[in-house]
């Protein structure tokens, strides 16, 4: 599904459900580091590169670094927790170390800077 249809499902589930006392929000997370990259036939050595390359570029990343899981899954459980985060509803939440603010991936050629 889409970013974009995802947030909208994200807001009319939340209209809908939270009169029987039910939050939907939703994450969206940037680039990660998991085992995506091995289930897609991509060599364990490219992965690196690609993940090393993101991480060294402020302009792609201004956090500074790939996401790793438990990053997304803290939002995740921060999201769950009503005494936490009870009064955020039908929000998407970008979980993305700033990629989404400058779109900065898509000023590099990856695959010529990888040698691919």
């Amino acid at each position: 599904m889409p970013k974009a249809a995802l947030n909208q499902f994200t807001r009319s589930s939340a209209v809908e459900l939270i009169r029987h006392g039910i939050r939907v929000n939703s994450v969206s997370p940037g680039f990660v580091n998991t085992g995506f990259g091995a289930s897609m036939g991509l060599p364990e050595e490219t992965w690196k590169k690609m993940m090393d390359f993101m991480s060294s570029r402020k302009e792609c990343i201004p956090y500074g670094a790939v996401a790793q899981p438990d990053q997304i899954a803290q939002v995740i459980a921060f999201l769950a927790d009503r005494n936490m985060s009870s009064y955020i509803i039908g929000q998407p939440i970008v979980v993305d170390g700033g990629s989404s603010l400058i779109m900065g991936m898509d000023a590099h050629d990856l695959q010529e800077l990888m040698g691919l």
